[in-house]
């Protein structure tokens, strides 16, 4: 939430605190309910476009987050992998493969991004060019029309999407290099997003009257972020459970490794669900305050 007020700002924009919040519950809600949590990042450049944001600024800002989460994220893991150095036989019987294609995938989708943003001509060919294609299927095929309403409109679309397309890879420049102190607080917001989030499970521990087993369980919490992104299952659910129990039980005693399963789930996703039923309401009631406020 507040690394996305600071992109923001490093872009022109300001964005109420209450609607910041919002928006984080309901990306959240939206991302344990779809597979590969892909549903949050939609609803999180809806919002921000809501919120007065340009399509293509909204983009910027959701693609800079993932790009500051894969950095951090991927350099805690690593970093916490040269630290238990005993475990690595261990780990390359059960998980090296899945950690590699995972890796691989990161950096040829960094390549694809910064080719993108560096030429926006070939990123309006490309998405633009699917755009056309989508839409043209729509318009030859009444099955497919129902999935997109407005196929009429290609040529006004297709305006559209460069018009944003060139936006998103202007906003992506000038973040890194307009305001570097932007782009040093939404650093800094990354690494204590992803700290706070992996010391979730050794505060668990330590609350099961367990050590922390804080270089383990980081590492623990990097495989399974990364098991947890690849879309399968919403929510990776019962994949994401079977690998707690897997790895965790190096560290966790067998009589208590189920309890701490459930509860980590709990806390990290299954709390996702109230809190963005609660926040989905919120943004009903701003929304019927805001036609109401049009209408007088």
């Amino acid at each position: 939430m507040v690394r996305i007020g600071v992109i923001c700002r490093g872009l022109g924009y300001t964005v109420p605190l209450s609607s910041l919040a919002i928006t984080q519950s309901l990306s959240l809600f939206a991302g344990s309910l779809t597979p590969g949590q892909v549903g949050g990042e939609p609803v999180r450049i809806h919002r921000l476009s809501r919120a007065g944001l340009a399509v293509g600024d909204a983009v910027a800002v959701v693609v800079t987050e993932r790009v500051l989460d894969l950095a951090v994220f991927v350099s805690i893991t690593l970093a916490a992998l040269f630290a238990v150095r005993h475990l690595w036989s261990y780990l390359a019987a059960t998980i090296l493969y899945p950690v590699a294609a995972f890796l691989l995938l990161v950096l040829v989708l960094l390549a694809a991004l910064t080719v993108l943003i560096r030429r926006p001509s070939l990123a309006n060919r490309v998405i633009g060019g699917a755009a056309i294609r989508v839409l043209d299927r729509c318009g030859r095929s009444r099955r497919w029309l129902r999935f997109c309403p407005g196929a009429e409109g290609a040529e006004h679309l297709t305006r559209r999407i460069e018009r944003e397309t060139e936006t998103f890879a202007a906003s992506s420049s000038r973040f890194v290099r307009a305001d570097p102190r932007a782009l040093g607080g939404a650093i800094l917001a990354s690494i204590l997003d992803w700290v706070f989030l992996f010391s979730t499970a050794s505060a668990l521990l330590v609350a099961l009257d367990l050590p922390p087993s804080v270089p383990e369980s980081f590492l623990f919490q990097g495989i399974l972020q990364m098991i947890a992104a690849v879309p399968l299952i919403p929510g990776a659910a019962g994949i994401a459970e079977f690998g707690a129990a897997t790895l965790y039980s190096r560290i966790v005693p067998t009589y208590l490794l189920g309890l701490f399963v459930v509860l980590w789930r709990l806390i990290l996703y299954f709390l996702n669900i109230p809190l963005g039923l609660l926040a989905t309401a919120l943004a009903a009631r701003e929304g019927a305050d805001l036609r109401g406020t049009e209408n007088l």
